[in-house]
């Protein structure tokens, strides 16, 4: 009914793009994600420490990172950081350059993005943690840093696994949006296929199909992760 048109995907050049799509896609998504889990503990860790100057630095963070579109914190620094003399000479070919790649400011953006939802995701977990057991290890004798990696860290990570679940599955999609910065990633060579063979609706079609079937993995291993590490009381520890 659609009248659908497959017949250039048999072209190899249009496979090696798609597949270098779908990998940058994923390395991207792969990136931003472990940094911004990262950001997430550091954050929530600082947090912990009740320091006045240290919240206000980290709540300015979250403000403007989780209040601003990922597309314009990538145009930013793609762009502006240039324009502001970050730039470097390429040795091949003589000319100036911004001093971060494209795919490099998507991942920036992308993991500072990403970082500031993961920073109250794990600030949630260690404030819904029961304060009995961060009692028990000051009883112990856990020092500030011991107490928060081997106690709190990995109870907050359990409790606020499905949050994290959300914010990382959100941070893939998002990963599409590098395209309008020229990241070679699997929208990027969507659009240089559908503008070579006209054939919009079939590229997009099976972009959504694959977009689906990769956050669905991603969905299905975080499920089987929180089943793992449920925390007795909690989600999937009920």
């Amino acid at each position: 009914m659609l009248g659908l048109d497959y017949s250039w995907l048999a072209d190899p050049a249009y496979q090696r793009w798609l597949l270098i799509g779908v990998v940058n896609t994923l390395k991207l998504a792969a990136l931003s994600s472990s940094a911004a889990i990262l950001i997430g503990m550091l954050g929530a860790l600082g947090f912990t420490l009740r320091i006045f100057w240290l919240d206000a630095l980290i709540e300015l963070f979250v403000e403007v990172f989780r209040n601003t579109p990922p597309l314009l914190q990538m145009l930013f620094a793609y762009f502006t950081l240039s324009t502001l003399g970050l730039r470097v000479t390429d040795p091949s070919t003589g000319l100036s350059v911004p001093l971060l790649s494209a795919f490099a400011c998507a991942a920036i953006s992308l993991s500072l993005f990403g970082g500031a939802l993961a920073i109250e995701a794990f600030r949630s977990g260690i404030e819904t943690m029961p304060r009995s057991i961060v009692d028990a290890a000051r009883s112990l004798g856990y020092g500030r840093w011991a107490r928060f990696w081997r106690i709190e860290a990995p109870i907050a990570t359990r409790i606020c696994l499905p949050g994290l679940t959300n914010i990382l599955t959100n941070l893939f999609k998002t990963t599409s949006q590098a395209s309008v910065i020229t990241v070679p990633e699997l929208m990027y060579y969507a659009g240089q296929i559908y503008n070579d063979t006209f054939r919009t609706l079939e590229v997009m079609i099976l972009v959504l199909l694959i977009y689906v079937a990769l956050v669905s993995i991603l969905t299905l291993a975080m499920a089987r992760l929180e089943a793992f590490m449920a925390f007795p009381g909690y989600g999937r520890g009920l």
